[in-house]
């Protein structure tokens, strides 16, 4: 008897001490997880902070065609967001980092209102080349950026010549025209027809044509910003640079009364109304042809003025 009762204080010892044993390595590893998730956030948030700011020089530069090499120290999954939504819209961006041989979870989103990115929903690479061109309409409404992945090769066939020097500027080592040949896997970016085209640019009917999918553009800047990035992203921006187009417009409008005091008055004074509405009625990339003309003719109209908006 008193053998089985000290069996049986043993067993019940060894139970008690595996429970706790239990608990204790579950709140461990919980806390342990619950870290490495804080850790894994604050990762994403630092490089995705560190990302537009090095993206900052392209989007506030004066000058249009800069260009910049970006390298993270893992493969890195950039994930796009863009919003309509509010007075300018908004761009978000989120970052994966491939560690272990797996995805970390997607972070947190970083946002910036004034910042005008042209990459498909998601890219992935450890090394990105990103360069920007101005759009103007008339006057300029922002610094476009397109971000490629530097282990991609573009292929520009036909290309017209300006488009080809103002590309070469770019100095992107992975963009080459006409004779693309080497082991490297090509996208071909075909501007006068021909066969295996990935990308199909029309310059006199202003259309890029890209998985089944139609962009117009007006300018060699929404011409590359349809060539880089995907039909939702690109759609979406158009939206955001309308936005922007029609505040710019008021503070222009005020710019050209107030001349009106030092005796300068603007020619165009009574016609930013009329662009405002231009601005705002253009809901998706194909109405830019309208916009396209009215800024062709203010423009006109601003270069040979007595006093200058522009």
């Amino acid at each position: 008897m008193i053998k089985k009762g000290g069996f049986l204080d043993i067993s019940f010892s060894w139970i008690f001490a595996f429970l706790v044993g239990a608990i204790i390595l579950f709140v461990a590893i919980y806390f342990v997880t619950q870290f490495g998730e804080g850790k894994t956030n604050q990762s994403s948030a630092e490089s995705g902070t560190k990302l537009l700011n090095l993206l900052l020089p392209l989007e506030t530069g004066v000058e249009s065609g800069k260009s910049v090499s970006i390298t993270f120290p893992v493969k890195t999954r950039i994930n796009h967001f863009c919003q309509v939504s509010g007075t300018f819209g908004k761009e978000s961006i989120s970052i994966q980092e491939f560690i272990r041989n797996k995805w970390t979870l997607s972070g947190v989103n970083i946002s910036s209102e004034g910042e005008y990115l042209f990459f498909p929903k998601t890219i992935e690479g450890k090394e990105f080349f990103a360069f920007s061109m101005s759009y103007e309409s008339p006057f300029k409404i922002a610094n476009l950026i397109y971000i490629t992945d530097a282990d991609k090769f573009y292929c520009f066939s036909g290309a017209p010549l300006n488009i080809e020097e103002e590309l070469q500027n770019f100095n992107n080592e992975k963009f080459k025209f006409d004779s693309c040949s080497g082991e490297n896997e090509w996208i071909q970016v075909c501007f006068s027809g021909g066969s295996n085209c990935d990308i199909e640019v029309n310059v006199n009917r202003k259309e890029v044509k890209k998985d089944d999918k139609i962009y117009y553009f007006e300018g060699n800047s929404l011409m590359y910003a349809a060539i880089f990035s995907d039909k939702e992203v690109y759609e979406c921006e158009i939206q955001r640079l309308m936005k922007r187009g029609v505040k710019l417009s008021e503070i222009y409008q005020e710019k050209s009364l107030n001349l009106r005091s030092v005796g300068c008055e603007s020619d165009l004074a009574s016609e930013f109304a009329g662009l405002q509405n231009t601005f705002s009625s253009v809901r998706d990339s194909e109405d830019l042809t309208s916009l396209a003309s009215v800024s062709n003719e203010m423009n006109n109209v601003n270069r040979f003025s007595r006093c200058t908006l522009w």
